[in-house]
């Protein structure tokens, strides 16, 4: 092993994992992009495997000093129960066994709804099932730590940014912009909403893999002034634009002949209620603030495919 350090990224082609290996790399990283499809990007190792099998995380983290975990799953219960903790697992027992630390990325699921601005120290109260998903892989991660496991936890919140296409503000509200359409938020769009730009979710996460001060510890990743949905299509489409919203009536008629709608029900207290991330811990430790949702939406829209 030279004095550079090693950084594994696994979903690397997944949109946060993409953003984290391009974060990595403008710090003059080591990194290898882990994922079950080749990454072809300048300057990264493409290490091919499945997180669903122990002995190809195991290899994938050989030699690494840094592991992040960014990968993703289909938008399914059934699918999450079933696959997330043996990822989780996997991931553990592999960076367990070469002393890999570990940087795990969360969403706020595990929270449950919150009254009120949520911070590193909200309290883990799953209310749905994605959420007990997630609070069980972060009791897997606290037991690991008896093991020898160093983790360092990064949040995000809902995420919109270039080719991020598992974003509900991406799919609902800025490829319909983009194509001449009004944008569509769901439930309510009055109330004020948090986004997490997903080039600066990318940009924390190397920041944590790589600064002694973050290790151990929980941290929401930098996060712009919350607007409300009706704002934010505004902001992409201008001011005399048409907010169409989806209302929990028409997602339930939905949800009886659509998947996804089903899936989604279970989260909608997100969108009918403040939904407030609190970053400024990140932020005033690092140094290292959001980007303007202005900016973000602007590079947003221009990496839209033309029809």
């Amino acid at each position: 092993m030279t004095d550079q350090s090693t950084h594994a990224v696994l979903g690397g082609t997944g949109v946060a994992g993409r953003e984290t290996v391009r974060a990595l790399r403008d710090l003059g990283e080591s990194v290898a992009s882990v994922a079950r499809r080749p990454a072809h990007t300048t300057g990264v190792t493409s290490i091919v495997a499945d997180l669903l099998v122990p002995d190809d995380v195991l290899r994938a983290l050989r030699g690494a000093d840094v592991a992040y975990l960014t990968a993703g799953l289909p938008y399914s219960s059934r699918v999450w129960a079933q696959q997330w903790p043996v990822i989780v697992r996997n991931t553990v027992d592999a960076a367990i066994a070469n002393g890999t630390h570990l940087v795990y990325l969360d969403n706020v699921y595990a929270y449950g709804h919150v009254d009120g601005a949520m911070t590193e120290t909200t309290p883990i109260r799953a209310t749905s099932r994605k959420g007990r998903i997630r609070a069980a892989a972060l009791r897997t991660l606290d037991e690991a730590a008896d093991r020898g496991l160093v983790v360092t936890i990064a949040r995000s919140a809902d995420f919109y940014g270039p080719g991020a296409t598992t974003s509900v503000f991406n799919s609902f509200a800025l490829d319909n912009i983009a194509a001449g359409k009004d944008g569509t938020w769901l439930f309510d769009a009055d109330q004020p909403h948090s986004l997490n730009y997903t080039p600066d979710i990318g940009r924390a996460l190397a920041i944590l893999g790589t600064q002694q001060a973050a290790r151990g510890r929980s941290w929401h990743v930098p996060t712009a002034p919350a607007l409300t949905g009706r704002q934010y299509i505004e902001l992409a489409a201008g001011p005399q634009a048409r907010t169409r919203v989806m209302g929990l009536g028409t997602m339930r008629v939905g949800a009886l002949f659509n998947s996804a709608a089903r899936e989604s029900l279970e989260l909608a207290y997100q969108n009918t209620a403040p939904y407030l991330f609190d970053s400024r811990l990140f932020e005033t430790t690092f140094g290292v603030g959001a980007t303007p949702i202005e900016v973000g939406i602007a590079a947003t829209l221009a990496a839209v495919p033309a029809e």
